[in-house]
């Protein structure tokens, strides 16, 4: 929610909606904390669904149900003094996702990786963005003839298809052996780093209008504006953490290095994403001892954190908007379309150098958390209109894709135990004839 749609607290009632506000935050510090706790996360993991969007789907069904009248725990007053709390969440998950960007992971890159790499990216992009135009000038406008060289649609359209091209970083664990994770995990990573590009792209190209925009810079600015604050605030909390030490120290210094990143990128009508995925990617990257602390408790708050932005999330969904339902299958299909091709087109070409099952891990990837960071942020950059349908059509389109990737994955298994064990028969009545 942008702060200039923020609406104005009555001064009669705001002690009532303070105290709404604290409540509200401590119910959701609690489910946060519950549904990130090691027990839940090993039932998960037994049921078959720890995919991100999908174990944070009844979190977003909660922000629904604090949101409706009867309950009134997160209304439009709260919701309004919650924005900020969004924000650190989302420059938490830009943050997690670039300090997992360490460029050691691609210093014995395989051959042919790039090519890999540009076609699950591009491949997908194109698919979700051409149909996603389609069914967006069928949407918005009954005729068709909506201007395709409008900028708020090209704006959706190229968020909506960047959020396709993402892919969850749990992709290869339908697979167990190390190898397809470590190489699955590696083209993730960049796919993540084209999409924070994607993103930083629109937020700087496509700028809010309004008399709370005060600055006027070129997009290519606006850009550069993006980097340099996000490498200076990674630069600066590089120099604290080398006097920092482990524990709540650690803790105090990181929550309030992204809320500072997220809070100037909101101030300046940029991405929190990104700005705190630079900073991110600096500290990955340079030398220290606090590497192996700062992962550890980056990944223990990194599940309560989404999770609670994922229950603001929910509050700030239009559910009752039907052209939203319409686009989710739209956008599963493109997706997975999109991804098959891209595997289709390294079968059996030399120089990508993939086997079967990292292929299959990347043809029914699920969707990662990036892309529903990159729709949520768009729509604090830009409230209201239609960017409630991108939304709409990321996180229900992610639960169809998560949906169709257990029930595949489990197919696959299946199918690769029956070879299994079909191969020692194999063996030993060719040992008796030899």
């Amino acid at each position: 929610m942008h702060e200039a749609a923020q609406p104005q607290v009555p001064r009669g009632e705001r002690s009532e909606v303070v105290i709404q506000t604290i409540l509200g935050l401590l119910a959701l510090l609690t489910f946060a904390y519950v549904g990130g706790h090691p027990r839940i996360l090993r039932l998960e993991e037994r049921l078959g669904i720890s995919q991100v969007i999908t174990a944070g789907f009844p979190f977003v069904l909660l922000g629904l149900v604090a949101r409706m009248p009867e309950v009134g725990i997160l209304s439009d007053s709260v919701l309004a003094e919650m924005s900020p709390l969004l924000r650190v969440g989302l420059g938490w998950i830009g943050f997690m996702v670039g300090f997992r960007f360490d460029t050691r992971l691609f210093q014995h890159i395989q051959r042919g990786m790039a090519w890999t790499v540009v076609l699950s990216t591009m491949l997908p992009f194109l698919c979700v963005l051409g149909a996603s135009a389609v069914m967006l000038m069928l949407l918005l406008d009954g005729t068709g003839s909506l201007d395709l060289r409008d900028p708020v649609f090209i704006r959706d359209a190229l968020i909506l298809g960047t959020a396709g091209a993402m892919t969850a970083h749990t992709a290869g664990r339908l697979f167990s052996t190390r190898e397809v994770i470590g190489t699955v995990s590696r083209i993730v990573r960049l796919e993540e780093l084209a999409g924070v590009i994607g993103l930083c792209v629109v937020a700087a190209f496509f700028r809010p209008q309004g008399p709370e925009v005060s600055w006027q810079v070129p997009g290519t600015g606006w850009f550069l504006i993006t980097i340099g604050l996000g490498a200076s605030i990674g630069l600066l909390v590089y120099a604290i953490l080398q006097r920092a030490s482990a524990g709540p120290d650690l803790l105090v210094l990181t929550l309030g290095s992204i809320s500072f990143a997220a809070g100037a990128a909101g101030n300046l009508h940029l991405s929190s994403v990104v700005v705190a995925f630079v900073a991110g990617v600096l500290l990955a990257n340079f030398p220290g001892s606090y590497h192996d602390p700062l992962r550890e408790m980056l990944h223990r708050l990194e599940r309560p954190i989404y999770l609670l932005s994922l229950v603001i999330v929910g509050a700030l969904w239009q559910v009752g908007d039907w052209r939203g339902w319409l686009l989710m299958p739209v956008f599963m299909a493109a997706r997975l379309a999109g991804k098959w091709l891209a595997t289709s087109r390294t079968f059996g070409d030399e120089r990508f150098a993939l086997s079967v099952e990292e292929r299959n891990a990347l043809a029914i990837a699920p969707i990662g958390s990036l892309a529903v960071a990159i729709v949520i942020n768009a729509q604090l950059l830009y409230p209201g209109g239609s960017i409630s349908l991108i939304v709409s059509a990321v996180i229900g389109g992610g639960v169809l894709t998560e949906i169709f990737v257990q029930l595949a994955g489990r197919r696959m298994l299946r199918a690769r135990r029956v070879e299994e064990r079909r191969a020692p028969a194999g063996q030993a009545s060719s040992e008796v004839e030899s």
